[in-house]
């Protein structure tokens, strides 16, 4: 990591934050907008974690998107084993505890849940900000070796969570993990775009390589737009 995408940490009564480069730092100071992206898969944001982070949001950023990986989880379930109807039912049973660890999180923080919007991601495919961030992220997947490499990673790692230990995946089932990552992808480029809103802090409770490739200093490839940033949001626990 380069001078110019260190971390400068700040630290609030519940959360600790820590923006990945200068334009993120300014990013947050703004105070414009923040997304939290949550999946069925990561057991980290717990209703009270998710409560806490929000909460955080809610009282620096003018708005706060919640949005939830619901694209391809059929498909995986599918690529796993599970017949038609059991993929749907499992996919639709993950889904249905994140809304709840989400609309729980909401409940919690009283009135500040007022300036959250908690929304899918499928909600986003037709629309046409969406569509042409992604179509950009698409053509940087076949140029961008430094990007597909992290993308694959990311993939992988999605996939080993599933997987019994030592088992090599299929290739229907590596597609279903590469379309889930190729989904969330468009967030951590131009969130602003998709959102409407003058920039964006994509918060995280951890550096994801995608993150870390993004915010550094490239010299080619492909960046996230100018009032794009990145920020670790963490709780104390």
């Amino acid at each position: 990591m380069s001078d110019n995408c260190a971390p400068r940490p700040t630290t609030s009564a519940a959360v600790d934050v820590v923006p990945l480069g200068a334009r993120s730092e300014d990013i947050v100071k703004r105070g414009d907008h923040a997304l939290f992206g949550v999946s069925t898969g990561n057991g980290y944001f717990t209703r009270r974690r998710l409560a806490e982070v929000v909460s955080w949001a809610a009282a620096h950023f003018a708005v706060v998107d919640v949005i939830h990986a619901d694209l391809y989880l059929d498909t995986m379930c599918e690529a796993l084993g599970y017949g038609r109807a059991d993929a749907r039912r499992s996919a639709a049973k993950q889904l249905r505890g994140v809304r709840r660890r989400i609309q729980g999180a909401l409940e919690d923080i009283g009135g500040t849940a007022e300036r959250v919007r908690a929304r899918p991601l499928s909600a986003f495919v037709d629309e046409p900000a969406y569509r042409e961030v992604r179509t950009r992220t698409r053509e940087a997947l076949r140029t961008d070796v430094e990007l597909r490499g992290i993308r694959d990673a990311m993939a992988h790692q999605f996939l080993a969570k599933r997987l019994d230990a030592g088992a090599f995946p299929t290739v229907a089932q590596v597609q279903a993990a590469l379309d889930y990552v190729d989904a969330e992808l468009p967030f951590f480029v131009d969130s602003p775009s998709i959102l409407g809103v003058p920039s964006s802090a994509h918060c995280y409770h951890a550096v994801l390589g995608m993150g870390r490739l993004l915010f550094s200093d490239r010299a080619a490839g492909l960046r996230p737009a100018h009032n794009q940033g990145y920020a670790v949001v963490a709780c104390h626990d």
